[in-house]
């Protein structure tokens, strides 16, 4: 039988698919030269992490597959200090100190040599004896010198052993983790080059979405009156970069590889679940309570039992003290922790969804990561396409003064946008970190782009005054009332060359005491009230829908509310106080809004606000 050795270490890999479950498909294409009948082909040096399940090879050309063996790794890719080349290293380390203190001895001596030269002078010394120390010192300079060079050219030698001997550790310490082996029968009907495809799948890689969101405002900005009904404008583009984030820890490298990424999740059985019978039934009856009366035979036992509860209410477990067995032993065993989630979060969130794949143009270089942490990521370009903004801006100022621009964006390419965090740039300038939500083609969804620092508010400090309880909006009141009148100023200047639309909410309070009254003054709204009140020209107030579609939390300003974590209960506007103003600022322009409102209690009363 002819046998062949392939080191997959030698052939690169042609392509990878990525999938976000932690899991990716690897294919090679291996030449081997075949001899008719029978071969045998050992592809080496796979990684530990292959799936044998997933092993699929496939002959080209004079090849016809007969079998396929999958031999596992015998380390467990840890670091083994009891190898011979291991053993080697540390010896010429060793060998290389004991060199250098060789080295340090010769140098002293020559030292001392030559400070013993100096001490020697001609007027003091026979000639005789001058002329033999001059010969003995020539003799034993040549010998130390000769000896520091060699010594010199040893530790070089040494070090330079020592440099390939790491080398090898390192390669070597890289190959524990490819220490799978796959054996391939192979039948050829005669003797030529063949090639075989070896497809199998690893774990420790996966991919996740991020994006790049680039707006450029022109000068003439579409207002948004309804997010609705906003139309875009031409002056306005939004390009959105679509990038891949990759990591791999796969013990091999990725090098001027077809990568491409895919929504799929394989580890995703196909089996369809089934429901099981679900019944309702008189609840079991509670146990019976614990019988304390104890027999005296029992008695030291129970003591024990008593003692032991004593310390649990001394442990602040005493609440479980006394009560029934059953009871308590389930209350005192911690409970069992869920089983972690597989690695899928983001397939998950396409879960139903046909599957997409997204192919990378060219060839892409993904390296391993060399200490398994994950920690390297390498960004890929999945897309890069234009949509048409419809701009909003929004204000919360009792609650922050900046004016946040959202985006509202169809989705007129061709991919589904994952889920993924992204990075907002307006006019070339970085301004926030946002997400983006799973969007599929034609779907429509909103981001934030940010504060936008050409709309500046002012929100004036409130002004607060006590009157009398005079005006037909207080005929219903008692006499004996204390009034308090609250004047709220908003000044809004738009710093732009164009018109914009400003949706600003702010609120009143409310009462929940039937003898304090709350009265909106300025400006007038009927209670209930959903349509807007024009105002004056380019301004207009409505009480704020109880909707939760038009959530700003993701802005930075807040929901205004009882509970800026919960949705409203009320049904009818402006049971909550919440007020929506639409202002039309021109370029330039400067616009003053008053919110005004009384609250009336019994006269010597006090009332606090929360």
């Amino acid at each position: 039988m002819n046998v062949v050795s392939v080191d997959t270490t030698r052939h690169p890999v042609h392509s990878v698919s990525v999938y976000q479950s932690d899991r990716a498909e690897i294919r090679r294409l291996l030449p081997v030269d075949l001899k008719t009948g029978q071969n045998e082909v050992c592809i080496e040096r796979l990684p530990n992490c292959l799936d044998r399940e997933s092993i699929r090879v496939e002959g080209l050309g004079n090849a016809v597959i007969f079998d396929v063996i999958y031999h596992s790794s015998l380390n467990d890719g840890g670091a083994d200090k009891d190898t011979p080349e291991n053993k080697a290293y540390i010896e010429t380390g060793k060998r290389i100190s004991k060199l250098q203190t060789e080295k340090t001895t010769v140098e002293e001596q020559i030292k001392m040599l030559d400070s013993y030269s100096t001490t020697m002078k001609a007027d003091r010394v026979d000639h005789s004896k001058l002329a033999s120390f001059l010969k003995l010192y020539e003799e034993r300079k040549r010998k130390l010198n000769e000896s520091l060079q060699s010594l010199d050219e040893k530790i070089q030698l040494a070090e330079e052993t020592e440099k390939e001997q790491k080398e090898t550790l390192l390669l070597d310490d890289a190959s524990k983790k490819r220490g799978v082996k796959v054996t391939v029968v192979v039948l050829a009907d005669e003797d030529g080059p063949a090639e075989l495809s070896l497809s199998y799948g690893v774990t420790g890689a996966s991919w996740s979405p991020t994006y790049d969101i680039r707006a450029n405002l022109g000068t003439m900005p579409s207002p948004v009156k309804d997010s609705k009904d906003a139309t875009p404008s031409p002056n306005n583009s939004l390009i959105v970069h679509y990038r891949a984030s990759i990591t791999q820890a796969t013990g091999e490298d990725w090098t001027n590889v077809a990568l491409d990424l895919s929504t799929a999740s394989p580890h995703l059985g196909t089996e369809i679940p089934a429901l099981t019978p679900q019944h309702i039934s008189i609840p079991a009856p509670p146990p019976p309570p614990q019988n304390k009366r104890k027999s005296m035979r029992f008695s030291t036992r129970s003591a024990k039992v008593e003692e032991r509860e004593e310390s649990d209410d001394d442990m602040g477990f005493g609440l479980f003290d006394d009560g029934p067995p059953q009871v308590y032993a389930m209350m005192a065993q911690p409970a069992l922790a869920p089983p972690p989630r597989l690695k899928m979060v983001e397939s998950r969130a396409v879960e139903g969804a046909v599957s997409t794949n997204f192919v990378i143009s060219g060839l892409t270089s993904v390296p391993t990561d060399p200490d398994d942490s994950h920690s390297t990521y390498h960004k890929v370009t999945v897309a890069e396409f234009d949509l048409e903004p419809k701009l909003e801006w929004i204000a919360v100022p009792k609650k922050q003064t900046s004016v946040f621009l959202r985006c509202h964006l169809k989705n007129t390419s061709p991919y589904v946008l994952l889920p993924g965090p992204s990075s907002v740039f307006m006019d070339g300038n970085f301004v926030c970190k946002s997400s983006v939500p799973l969007v599929s083609p034609q779907e429509t969804f909103s981001t934030s782009l940010g504060v936008d620092p050409a709309l500046r508010i002012t929100y004036h400090p409130l002004i607060k005054k006590s009157k009398n309880a005079t005006g037909s909006k207080f005929l219903a009141l008692q006499t004996k009332t204390d009034v308090t009148s609250h004047i709220q100023r908003v000044s809004i200047k738009n710093t732009r060359l164009a018109d914009i639309e400003l949706s600003m909410k702010d609120q009143i309070p409310t009462s929940v005491n039937a003898d304090y009254k709350v009265i909106l003054v300025e400006p007038t709204l009927k209670d209930g009230q959903k349509e807007w009140a024009s105002l004056r020209n380019g301004v207009k107030i409505r009480w704020t829908p109880n909707t939760d579609d038009d959530d700003e939390s993701d802005l930075g300003g807040g929901k205004l509310g009882p509970d800026s974590k919960s949705p409203a209960t009320n049904s009818v506007p402006g049971e909550d106080g919440m007020v929506e103003w639409g202002c039309e600022i021109g370029a330039g322009k400067t616009v003053d809004i008053t919110l005004a409102w009384d609250i009336a209690v019994p006269r010597g009363s006090t009332w606090v606000t929360y």
